[in-house]
């Protein structure tokens, strides 16, 4: 009996999250391909990063999307990871579940597609992985809905500096850090704002209940 009230709560507290389950559900995706990745070596690596030659010359598009998926360490992914979760759930309760799995891949799939882009035009090819384009998009998208929702806000709320502060510093940290691919993070960070503008257009209102 008590065995079974447990499995109850369990399944009650894990209903409350119901709302970003597509949000844990590509975090849960990313640790487990992270591990994979650790299991197989450089295989998936070569398999599915992105670069210029590789997309442009090579015509292999589908990197744009499999390097969303890859990260180089547990620093890249951990980081991540981290402002997805923390970001994210509150973007996917305002945009649905659909059209936050949209706004996620298309802003991860943009940001390859200015990184290489700028790398052609620089004259130079590097190679890169990682969903930092995909999660600025997420960024971009909260600064949207918290433009959006301020009028709920309570007087004197820094939510909105804060945010934008947090978008600014992940900014200006991705440039000072050395082998950062900053042209996916600007890249994805604008395709973001524009795809929050467009998503959630139709919205009647914003729900701000998961950030503080």
């Amino acid at each position: 009996m008590q065995e079974s009230s447990n499995q109850e709560s369990l399944i009650q507290e894990l209903h409350k999250y119901s709302y970003c389950r597509v949000n844990i559900a590509l975090a849960a995706l990313q640790v487990a391909v992270f591990a994979l990745c650790l299991l197989t070596g450089n295989r998936l690596y070569a398999a599915g990063r992105c670069g210029t030659d590789l997309v442009l010359d090579r015509k292999e598009y589908y990197r744009l999307l499999t390097s969303v998926f890859l990260h180089s360490g547990l620093y890249h992914i951990g980081s991540n990871m981290l402002v997805q979760i923390l970001m994210g759930n509150a973007v996917e309760r305002n945009l649905g579940h659909i059209k936050y799995l949209i706004l996620y891949l298309v802003a991860g799939v943009s940001g390859n597609v200015i990184s290489v882009l700028y790398d052609r035009a620089q004259g130079v090819n590097t190679y890169s992985v990682g969903a930092s384009g995909a999660v600025f998009g997420v960024m971009g998208a909260l600064l949207v809905l918290i433009i959006r929702g301020r009028k709920k806000l309570r007087t004197g709320s820094s939510m909105l500096v804060r945010a934008g502060f947090a978008v600014f510093y992940a900014v200006y940290a991705g440039f000072r850090t050395p082998y950062t691919d900053n042209a996916a993070h600007v890249g994805g960070l604008a395709f973001g704002v524009v795809l929050g503008v467009l998503l959630t257009a139709t919205l009647d209102d914003v729900d701000l209940r998961d950030l503080r």
